[in-house]
């Protein structure tokens, strides 16, 4: 990428439910993160009148916040004693805070996709060493089974990758030491951002990482 990068604007693809044509659908999806999007996709391409629902609202580049400060008014809480503390409910970024465990999870159109990093990581195929069906179970080096394919599939079509070998962040070498310390293993994580420009796997443009360090939320630069 030559020049100073732009931020991308995008058109808008969702409508409000108030605004919404009365009519029958084959199928109602409720949530849009990586399950619901990919599942009202292939219906719709199978032909069936798909309405896709999502409680949190759109959010484009170049909107996706870019400080400390930009977060937090994206920030809900709700806890298991006191409920919503935050009278919004449509801030992107939604923390559950219960008795024992916490969660966040990413409110909008793209579901936990807002909130991700990017970060696409496969399982580890031991953890269906127990407890599945006989269909699930590894076979060979590579510790394939039934859901491989689709994973090589889904790894394509995100574009995932590593960070280039080239490029060293501050946080990457914290963590590599921090792992020296335990005598564990280090691997840079896949994660679907691209580091060229170019068409992508779908045939759309999409413009290279521009190293801002805004990935926890939307990219606004389109990579």
């Amino acid at each position: 990428m030559t020049g100073k990068p732009h931020k991308v604007r995008m058109d808008r693809i969702s409508i409000a439910l108030a605004d919404l044509p009365a009519q029958d659908f084959d199928v109602v999806i409720v949530g849009s993160g990586y399950g619901g999007s990919i599942a009202a996709s292939r219906l719709a391409g199978a032909g069936k009148r798909v309405c896709l629902l999502e409680r949190g609202r759109e959010i484009l580049p170049p909107d996706y916040p870019t400080d400390l400060a930009g977060a937090q008014a994206e920030l809900q809480v709700v806890t298991a004693r006191k409920g919503r503390l935050q009278p919004d409910a449509n801030g992107m970024m939604e923390l559950r805070v219960g008795e024992d465990v916490n969660v966040i999870l990413g409110n909008g159109l793209g579901g936990g996709s807002l909130v991700n990093a990017g970060v696409s990581i496969r399982p580890d195929m031991r953890v269906f060493d127990e407890g599945w069906p006989a269909a699930f179970k590894t076979s060979g080096t590579e510790r394939r089974n039934v859901l491989s394919d689709y994973f090589d599939r889904v790894t394509t079509n995100l574009g995932a990758t590593k960070l280039p070998a080239g490029i060293e962040l501050p946080k990457l070498r914290a963590l590599e030491q921090s792992a020296r310390a335990m005598g564990q293993p280090v691997e840079r994580a896949d994660i679907n951002v691209t580091f060229e420009s170019g068409p992508n796997a779908f045939g759309f443009p999409q413009a290279a990482c521009t190293m801002c360090g805004d990935c926890c939320s939307g990219c606004n630069y389109g990579a």
